[in-house]
């Protein structure tokens, strides 16, 4: 317990209830933001963005290359545990 509330004898019940309020609010908000991303479609491409920081938007083939090259690297993968 804080000193402030051991010496005024102030009870914790509002604070509390404060506490809670304000956790259930944060709480609803990040389930509406989470509702909101995914009917939006931000979850759709998640490989994509960690290609993205490569494109600097003048010439995008280093992008293209490490995406075919993963392209690549998931067909060998899924024909080896095929066989």
């Amino acid at each position: 317990m804080c000193p402030n509330c051991i010496l005024n004898q102030a009870p914790l019940d509002a604070g509390l209830f404060v506490a809670f309020g304000v956790c259930a609010v944060f709480f609803v908000v990040g389930i509406i933001a989470m509702w909101w991303a995914f009917g939006n479609g931000e979850f759709e491409d998640l490989e994509g963005s960690k290609f993205d920081m490569l494109d600097d938007g003048e010439d995008t083939s280093a992008s293209e290359r490490a995406k075919a090259l993963v392209e690549r690297a998931r067909a060998a993968a899924a024909l080896k545990s095929q066989s």
